[in-house]
């Protein structure tokens, strides 16, 4: 399960025009960590903070050449100019993928897209993991309308999960959205069996999964098992 090369997410999710795939270097993280510190001068606190701190590059990050980690990094560039980042995390055990962060450069919002199609999609199926998921800051719609356009489920909020440093010397906890894509097949999903819900956590679950829900004849088959008067 080794993380893809350039060339490789070059093949399954083409850079923009212009732009392209360079999968991040130890000689680079310096320039890394610059650029996030001028793009985004809130992330000095909160979970994006680690992608600050060198540290961090030598112990969970894999980095060109070095060894097996499981965090990964995509840099994108304009010729030599750093354009952005894509920051993913595998779960090794589970076959998942979390996107932690993605940050593009002041200069490059806006404008023509820095890559064509679902990225972690792609980079999933090319790893064999089977579930993406990740938060989307409630700031502004632009990532909330990317996961929308490319079949990603909303199945929550995650309320005062994260902090930011919404003014100087201001730090507040902050609202985010929970945005999941399931790649595998609907008949590798176990479906639950509501008789073990609480009330509340069923009625969240049959809103949430109203078009899908419905219990198995093996659920039926035994919850009418054990509702059979004993003789």
């Amino acid at each position: 399960m080794d993380w893809p090369t350039a060339e490789m997410m070059t093949s399954v999710c083409p850079p923009g025009a212009g732009y392209r795939y360079e999968v991040l270097r130890k000689e680079s993280v310096a320039e890394l960590i610059a650029a996030l510190r001028a793009w985004q001068p809130g992330w000095r606190v909160g979970a994006a903070s680690v992608h600050l701190r060198e540290d961090y590059y030598d112990s969970s990050v894999f980095l060109e050449g070095g060894p097996r980690k499981n965090v990964f990094t995509m840099l994108i560039r304009r010729g030599d100019e750093l354009a952005g980042m894509l920051s993913q995390e595998r779960g090794v055990d589970a076959l998942s993928l979390y996107a932690s962060l993605v940050a593009v450069a002041p200069a490059h919002q806006g404008g023509k897209a820095l890559f064509q199609g679902d990225y972690l999609e792609a980079l999933a199926k090319l790893m064999g993991l089977e579930f993406i998921y990740t938060l989307v800051t409630l700031k502004h719609r632009a990532a909330q309308r990317y996961f929308e356009s490319h079949g990603y489920s909303l199945v929550g909020f995650m309320p005062g999960y994260d902090r930011e440093e919404v003014s100087p010397g201001v730090v507040k906890r902050v609202v985010e959205a929970a945005f999941v894509k399931c790649l595998a097949g609907r008949e590798a999903v176990l479906s639950p069996d509501v008789s073990n819900m609480t009330p509340t956590v069923r009625r969240l679950y049959e809103v949430m999964h109203e078009t899908s829900f419905a219990p198995s004849a093996a659920q039926c088959l035994a919850q009418a098992e054990r509702q059979r008067p004993e003789t």
